[in-house]
């Protein structure tokens, strides 16, 4: 990896941690809107000099994968238990990373809390080149356990490429018995999940969030208009979410450019990731790259995992 790539990396990670960090704080108070929160989110990772990702939130029993939409009316209500998962890039190179707060003073999801940082903390101590990936997932299954909870089990972290979210190799949050083992150098997200459902979940349609797959022309000209804006044809592939195209094409055509696009296998739509069994769940995240001592480069100062 050349100085300039660490760099843009590192940058990434320091945006991403402090968008992060101030979202989680709105959304910690009782009353603050959905969409204003993610809304304001994208501003400042532009206005700290990053490129946009994602910014994304999972409410309760949703994991992952919800960004409201232009005309979401939804508020935080007291003792909901919300992940804020932002992504920042640099020319592609990404920093992701994700924290859950319980709305209010309550402290009634305590333990899930205590159980995903606790799961994180374990897993990140076992990084370094050579680690296979059934200890990483070890380590985050028994911090789970301790506290009575279980990870998410088709939930899992990822290594990262430029411009690639999932870079291709999957990190379990439990014992799967995968003995590949991390690389030098490589960048990876870990991304424990934990709950006191099934530890499954399942998708719950409508999907908000989109990211294009193929380079195949379409002939619908609403798709054409969708394609085109400059906002998500610069995404090269990252997520887009569908309030960037309503707040420029209108609701109808660009729910109907969407579906468009969809049929003709361009773009990919991603529902909210729900639990089975409607359990409440936790998640927290960092990326690193995997050193002898990882560089855990979405870590804020005032991170305790």
């Amino acid at each position: 990896m050349n100085p300039q790539t660490l760099q843009k990396i590192l940058t990434a990670g320091k945006i991403a941690s402090q968008v992060r960090r101030e979202t989680a704080k709105k959304l910690q108070q009782p009353g603050f809107s959905y969409l204003q929160a993610m809304d304001e989110a994208e501003k400042r990772i532009i206005q700290l000099g990053g490129q946009i990702a994602w910014a994304q939130m999972a409410v309760n029993d949703v994991a992952a994968h919800y960004c409201p939409t232009e005309d979401d009316q939804s508020v935080t209500e007291e003792s909901q238990l919300i992940k804020v998962d932002i992504g920042v890039h640099l020319d592609g190179y990404i920093a992701d990373n994700a924290m859950t707060i319980e709305v209010g003073s309550s402290n009634q999801y305590k333990d899930h809390i205590k159980a995903a940082q606790n799961a994180l903390k374990a897993a990140i101590k076992l990084v370094r080149p050579g680690t296979q990936l059934w200890q990483l997932g070890e380590a985050q299954h028994s911090e789970a356990q301790a506290l009575g909870l279980k990870t998410i089990r088709n939930l899992s972290g990822h290594t990262i490429d430029q411009y690639k979210v999932h870079g291709g190799i999957s990190i379990p949050s439990f014992n799967n018995k995968d003995k590949t083992e991390l690389q030098a150098g490589s960048q990876i997200a870990i991304e424990p999940f934990v709950t006191e459902g099934t530890g499954l979940i399942k998708e719950r349609n409508p999907a908000t969030i989109f990211m294009i797959e193929s380079q195949r022309s379409t002939r619908s000209l609403y798709g054409q208009k969708i394609l085109h804006f400059p906002e998500i044809k610069n995404q090269n592939g990252l997520p887009f979410t569908t309030r960037w195209a309503t707040r420029s094409l209108g609701k109808s055509i660009a729910l109907l450019g969407l579906k468009q696009l969809q049929q003709d296998g361009i773009i990919h739509a991603y529902p909210p990731l729900v639990e089975v069994a409607k359990g409440m769940v936790a998640q927290f995240e960092h990326s690193m790259i995997v050193e002898d001592k990882p560089k855990v480069y979405t870590r804020h100062q005032d991170d305790e995992w």
